[in-house]
């Protein structure tokens, strides 16, 4: 596996099962607001590495709102990874979630297309109904190239394995997932970061997010 695959099998962070599952991690989520700051009362704080993929992602337009909560973020080797979910909702069951990751280094090997392309491949891999995949083209804020494009399933398994958080594996009802993703890429390292929504499991034709109202779904 070369260094573009190695980084495009666990890029996601969706509900893509096998992609660095959600059920799987060793440790229960940190639960952190947006608002929180770092004192010395033991309060959990955002690490400079997530505080950095929020300073891109809101370059382009991602920042949950202040009510959600930073439900997990990890470091592992070049790549760094947080999510947010709403306040009252959790891992293993969102119906929201804006997700930042940045890739050290990964620019050298691809660009922002082809890795969107990649993640696009992936998500086929995945779904058990048919996936979304349109191409939004190329955009630039602030000296940073982009591509943004809508990814989804309509229907996607909701797998669960057995972890800290869970005793045992189950599987729930397939859920529908929908989303808006943009890849950004400075002089050295490539950014994902998307908002996705599940629903129930829905038609190719009848997507809950289109080319017509991502703008609106974005500034929600």
């Amino acid at each position: 596996m070369n260094k573009v695959a190695a980084f495009i099998c666990y890029a996601g962070c969706a509900g893509i099962a096998c992609l660095l599952p959600h059920a799987a991690y060793a440790t229960l989520p940190a639960l952190v607001t947006l608002d929180s700051q770092s004192d010395a009362s033991g309060v959990l704080v955002m690490s400079s590495d997530v505080q950095k993929l929020i300073t891109v992602s809101k370059t382009f337009g991602f920042l949950p709102p202040l009510a959600w909560k930073l439900a997990f973020n990890e470091k592992r080797g070049d790549m760094t990874m947080a999510e947010f979910i709403p306040a009252n909702e959790t891992l293993n069951n969102w119906s929201n979630l804006v997700c930042m990751q940045g890739f050290e280094g990964l620019a050298e090997d691809v660009d922002p297309a082809e890795f969107l392309d990649s993640m696009a491949n992936t998500y086929q891999e995945h779904c058990q109904g048919e996936v979304i995949y349109q191409q939004l083209g190329s955009l630039k804020v602030e000296g940073l190239e982009a591509v943004h494009g809508l990814l989804g399933c309509t229907s996607m398994p909701n797998i669960h394995n057995t972890s800290a958080i869970a005793s045992t594996s189950y599987i729930t009802s397939p859920r529908g997932e929908m989303g808006y993703f943009t890849v950004i890429s400075d002089d050295d390292d490539i950014y994902l970061v998307h908002k996705s929504i599940r629903t129930a499991v829905f038609s190719a034709e009848s997507a809950p997010i289109n080319q017509n109202n991502y703008r609106d779904f974005m500034a929600e």
